[in-house]
C-alpha cells in the first residue's frame, strides 16, 4: 500500500507556467530569504486531485533568471566561451545564450518523490536557452541537478575569497568559529579599533560582488551571509540544449 501512494500522486502532478507569486507562495519553504532578483520565468507544478489542490494549489515551483555577469566555475565549464570579450558584449553574448536557475521549492508534503530533479529536467528546454546553469551549496546533500541531466562542476575559491579568508585568519578569527555568525560578528567587535576597521572593511569588498548585497550594512546578518559563502563556494551546474547546437565542449 505504502509502495503504491506516489505513483497514486505522481499520476496528478502537471507543470505548467507560472508567476511571481507563485514562487512567493512557496518561498517560506526554501533554505534562501531573500529574493531570487529578476525574473524571467517560472514554471509550477500543480496537483490536479480534486481535494489536494485545495489544500496545496501549487506544490513546486522553478525560477529562471539572468545569468551573473562573472563565474569563475563557468569559465571552467565552457571552456572559456565567454572570455575575452568587452563587458557590454560579454553580457549581451551571456544573456543571449544562458538562463540561471535561481529557487528550486517542493512543498514540504511532496517532498522525496524526486519532484525538484522532474521540474528541472522538464523545464530546461521550455526555456529555449542554448545553455542553464545552476549555482548550489546545496548539490552535495541534494544532488537533484545533477540527476535531472546537468554536469557538476567544483566552484574554484576566487581571489576576494582568498583574501577575506587570510584576512580573518590574520586578525585570529579561524576557520573553526565560522559556523557561528554572532560568535564572529562579536569577535569584531571586540577587536582593537584598527583590525575592526581592518575586517569590515574586507567584508565590504567582498560582498561587492554580490549585486542584492552589496548595500548591506555590517550587521550579523551580513557576516552570517559572508560566512555561508566562506564556508562552502558551492557546485556550478551546467546544462547544454541539444536542440540548439554550437555547444561548447569541456
Amino acid at each position: 500500500m505504502q509502495q503504491s501512494f506516489p505513483c497514486s500522486v505522481l499520476k496528478y502532478l502537471t507543470i505548467v507556467p507560472g508567476s511571481r507569486s507563485d514562487y512567493e507562495s512557496l518561498a517560506v519553504f526554501h533554505y534562501r530569504d531573500f529574493s531570487p532578483g529578476p525574473i524571467r520565468f517560472v514554471y509550477k507544478l500543480i496537483d490536479g486531485h480534486s481535494r489536494r489542490r485545495l489544500e496545496a494549489p501549487v506544490v513546486g515551483v522553478i525560477v529562471y533568471g539572468p545569468p551573473a555577469a562573472n563565474l569563475a566555475a563557468r569559465g571552467r565549464a565552457t571552456g572559456g566561451a565567454f572570455r575575452g570579450l568587452s563587458r557590454a558584449a560579454g553580457l549581451t553574448l551571456l544573456n543571449a545564450r544562458l538562463v540561471c536557475i535561481r529557487r528550486v521549492i517542493v512543498e514540504p508534503r511532496y517532498r522525496g518523490l524526486g519532484l525538484a530533479s522532474r521540474l528541472v529536467r522538464e523545464t530546461m528546454p521550455l526555456t529555449g536557452a542554448a545553455m542553464v546553469e545552476a549555482v548550489s551549496v546545496m548539490g552535495r546533500v541534494h544532488p537533484f541537478f545533477v540527476r535531472a541531466g546537468m554536469t557538476e562542476f567544483a566552484c574554484p575559491p576566487d581571489a576576494k575569497t582568498e583574501r577575506l579568508k587570510a584576512a580573518m585568519e590574520a586578525v585570529g578569527i579561524g576557520e573553526g568559529v565560522w559556523h557561528d555568525g554572532g560568535r564572529v560578528h562579536a569577535a569584531v567587535a571586540a577587536l582593537p579599533e584598527g583590525q575592526k576597521a581592518f575586517i569590515v572593511g574586507e567584508m565590504d569588498r567582498f560582498v561587492q560582488k554580490f549585486t542584492r548585497q552589496r548595500a548591506w550594512p555590517h550587521s550579523v546578518e551580513r557576516t552570517d551571509f559572508v560566512l555561508g559563502k566562506l564556508a562552502d563556494p558551492g557546485r556550478y551546474y551546467l546544462w547544454q540544449n541539444p536542440e540548439k547546437g554550437g555547444c561548447f565542449s569541456f
